[in-house]
């Protein structure tokens, strides 16, 4: 997949939505962000700084992506969402209460907390998997079509909890998907991904940021 001319910005307490048709490019975009595939050229910022800069560890704490088919151990759904904790990604202790109070804003129930993890649908999966992005507290959360398996009362909750972050936390918020209806629904401010080129859509924000970056 070949992007070029790539110029985005994500700041602090905004949700920026990356529009485009199926593989355009958009989850190579976050791919690329989340650091787990290699751009050619151009860098990566966060808060002005490279990920080489902060160190690779210290910036997947602060940037996290949610994948559309999220990986999950061959395990409990506590267990998955402890998984961060278990490899001392996370600095803090495992705060159950908020997971728990989480899953059940999420709709799923105590119920779920000791089932298998990839036994649960997909919906449920990306919801698990949002739970243990957002425990991270990190500056930045990259959705990978959040909501595209969920129902809509499960799809506004998942709108509502990411926005009480953003809001409460200033979290940066940076989705993509291919429909339009979803980003308003969002929020969002919009930027169209077509033909390999990013460019931002008319909107009300300060300017973006230099070519091949993402700030937050």
């Amino acid at each position: 997949m070949i992007l070029r001319s790539v110029s985005l910005a994500a700041r602090p307490g905004e949700v920026v939505a990356v529009l485009g048709p199926s593989g355009c490019g958009k989850t190579t975009l976050l791919r690329c962000i989340a650091g787990l595939r290699v751009a050619d050229g151009g860098d990566i910022r966060l808060s002005g700084r490279t990920p080489e800069e902060i160190g690779w560890p210290a910036y997947r704490r602060r940037v996290v992506l949610v994948q559309q088919t999220p990986a999950m151990l061959d395990d409990t759904v506590e267990a998955n969402l402890r998984r961060p904790w278990m490899y001392a990604v996370a600095r803090e202790p495992f705060p159950i209460e908020r997971a728990r109070s989480w899953l059940t804003r999420l709709h799923l129930n105590g119920d779920v907390w000791q089932q298998a993890a990839r036994s649960l649908s997909v919906g449920q999966q990306q919801r698990v998997a949002l739970v243990r992005a957002l425990l991270l507290a990190p500056d930045v959360v990259l959705l990978d079509e959040p909501t595209s398996a969920l129902d809509a009362d499960a799809a506004a909750a998942v709108r509502q909890l990411v926005h009480d972050e953003v809001r409460r936390r200033g979290l940066a918020v940076l989705l993509v998907t291919h429909d339009a209806a979803l980003a308003e629904a969002w929020g969002a401010r919009a930027v169209d991904l077509r033909g390999y080129m990013i460019s931002e859509a008319a909107s009300n924000a300060p300017g973006t940021a230099e070519n091949g970056r993402e700030d937050s």
